[in-house]
């Protein structure tokens, strides 16, 4: 290859790009997370759409994609799993083509055996970062989220 980018220039990119950074770390944390949560049965993804679901009155599967950043293909994918394993209902409304999200009773019953290991799992992260870093951390990452030429893109 003629203008091969440098050793040098390939390990500052490595080392200075957020979004590597971040995929990295959400790597790593999706994976602590799930193993923590391995004997409620569900993935952390799992588990935070039946929080999404379980926290709104009247949930659509566009409301849900927006509270979770979850693009609405991959969320269809994931309620379809949900429903087969009769965590959650996918009803139709008389109006319109929107579905409802609910909880059955199986996935209540779920989520709050989940929500207990979460808390462990959480609880672990916030000993090992310190409750301050802990809380920076959070208020960073939902300062990127909010930066506009992100907002835009996710528009699009």
């Amino acid at each position: 290859m003629k203008n091969r980018p440098s050793s040098s220039k390939l390990k500052k990119i490595g080392l200075s790009c957020l979004n590597v950074s971040l995929r990295r770390t959400a790597r790593l944390v999706t994976s602590y997370y799930d193993s923590i949560l391995r004997p409620s049965g569900l993935r952390i993804t799992q588990f935070s759409i039946l929080v999404g679901i379980g926290h709104e009155e009247e949930c659509s599967i566009t409301d849900l994609s927006r509270l979770t950043d979850i693009d609405r293909t991959t969320l269809q994918r994931s309620l379809e799993i949900l429903k087969r394993d009769n965590l959650i209902r996918i009803e139709k409304k008389e109006a319109g083509n929107i579905r409802n999200l609910s909880l059955t009773k199986k996935g209540e019953s779920k989520l709050a055996e989940a929500i207990l290991l979460w808390e462990e799992a959480q609880n672990g992260l916030t000993k090992s970062l310190g409750k301050p870093k802990f809380q920076e951390t959070l208020r960073i990452l939902s300062e990127v989220r909010k930066i506009p030429i992100l907002e835009t893109q996710n528009q699009v």
